[in-house]
């Protein structure tokens, strides 16, 4: 076994065992048996490493705080109420531009963009029932359950279990919601 092989398993054994994915003991048999003897020198990250780290943790949080801002202001504006219904479409035809692209390369940023624009989807849905339907409860449970159908297809097509699960249990607590009030 070449040498850089020997030392990206030993920096993997390393990393279960600093985060404990297993057992001390066995990460320390694993350990030895790689070394085979040697003494075994912990590659520690660099700067550039860390920062790209940083990086790639700071465009999912930047895109929450986002996405968490445009719910909070769908839920609480009540005067110019068209500037975060339009804001929050904008922000949904964007993320799922942004991930569908991102689809191909299989980013950890695809499966949460479709979450943020489910999510504002559903607020923007509660949004425009609320200012232009506040008379039609039953059209309200349509949008809930649309929400839903839309979640469990986009699961199944996507093969996003989350999405599917969402969709299937939005769908059943909606019809139990219906049938115990008119039942």
């Amino acid at each position: 076994m070449s040498l850089q092989r020997k030392q990206i398993i030993l920096n993997e054994i390393a990393f279960w065992k600093k985060n404990k994915l297993l057992p001390e003991h066995y990460c320390d048999f694993l350990t030895a048996l790689y070394a085979q003897g040697e003494l075994v020198e912990q590659e520690k990250p660099t700067k550039a490493v860390l920062s790209k780290e940083k990086k790639n943790l700071l465009l999912p949080v930047a895109i929450g705080i986002l996405t968490g801002l445009l719910l909070v202001a769908l839920i609480f504006m009540s005067t110019a109420v068209l500037i975060p219904i339009i804001a929050s479409g904008i922000a949904v035809f964007a993320f799922l531009y942004i991930a569908i692209k991102l689809a191909k390369t299989k980013s950890i940023m695809t499966p949460l963009l479709f979450v943020f624009s489910a999510l504002l989807l559903l607020g923007l849905s509660f949004k425009v029932w609320e200012i232009y339907f506040d008379n039609y409860p039953l059209l309200l449970i349509g949008l809930i359950i649309g929400n839903c159908l839309l979640w469990l297809f986009s699961g199944l097509l996507l093969k996003l279990v989350y999405f599917s699960i969402s969709g299937i249990l939005g769908i059943v607590l909606i019809v139990f919601y219906v049938f115990k009030l008119y039942l």
